[in-house]
C-alpha cells in the first residue's frame, strides 16, 4: 500500500470524531444531508491536511477529487447512503471503476447494516474485481433501530482482488476510549 493511502486512510480516520455533527446529550441520529456534508468537511479536511486540494462533483460524475497542484488526480471519492449490497441502486462503485486509472486510488464511503456486513463487503469487492488499482473502502456499521445508529467504522483496502482491514475505530466520539469526545459519565 502507497505511503499517500496510509496516511489518507489515518487523517480521514481521525477527521471522522472532529465537527462531528451529533452530540450524546442532545442529538444521537442524524439526517442523511447532515452525513454528506460532515463526509465533505472530512474529505476536505483531510486533503488539505496532505497539502492537496478538494473538488466536489468534479465534472458532474464525482462526489469529490483530490487534486495536486500540477491538477493531477490523486484521488476519486465517492458516498452512498444506501448500502453496497443493493447494487441495482448504488453506482459509486461502478463510477469509481470506470475512472480508476486516472488516479493513485478511489475512495468509497457508505453504510453497512451489521446484519448484512459480509453481503455489503461482498457487493464492492464484487464490482471492484482483481483491478491493481487500489480502492479504499469505509463502511460504516449500523444496527437498526427506529433509525441507524451507528456502531463501528471500518477501513479496508482492496487491491488484486484481495480485502485486507486496515483500520477499526468506534463510529461514535464518545464511545472512542481516551479521547476527548468521550462520555465520561
Amino acid at each position: 500500500m502507497k505511503i499517500i493511502t496510509k496516511d489518507f486512510i489515518s487523517i480521514f480516520n481521525a477527521f471522522w470524531y472532529r465537527d462531528f455533527p451529533l452530540v450524546k446529550e442532545l442529538k444521537e441520529t442524524g439526517s442523511r444531508a447532515e452525513w454528506t456534508i460532515h463526509l465533505g468537511v472530512c474529505t476536505r479536511s483531510t486533503a488539505d491536511l496532505l497539502g492537496y486540494f478538494t473538488y466536489f462533483e468534479s465534472g458532474g460524475r464525482t462526489d469529490a477529487v483530490i487534486k495536486d497542484n500540477a491538477e493531477d488526480t490523486i484521488a476519486n471519492l465517492e458516498w452512498e447512503w444506501r448500502e453496497p449490497r443493493f447494487i441495482e441502486k448504488v453506482n459509486e462503485v461502478r463510477q469509481l471503476y470506470d475512472n480508476r486509472e486516472n488516479c493513485q486510488f478511489s475512495v468509497f464511503v457508505s453504510y453497512s447494516d451489521n446484519r448484512f456486513h459480509d453481503d455489503n463487503l461482498d457487493a464492492v469487492l464484487g464490482q471492484w474485481g482483481d483491478v491493481a488499482e487500489p480502492l479504499v473502502l469505509i463502511l460504516i456499521r449500523f444496527n437498526r433501530k427506529k433509525k441507524r445508529v451507528f456502531d463501528l467504522m471500518e477501513t479496508y483496502h482492496i487491491q488484486n482482488g484481495k480485502v485486507r482491514k486496515v483500520k477499526k475505530q468506534k463510529a461514535l466520539p464518545w464511545e472512542a476510549i481516551g479521547k476527548r469526545w468521550e462520555d465520561q459519565r
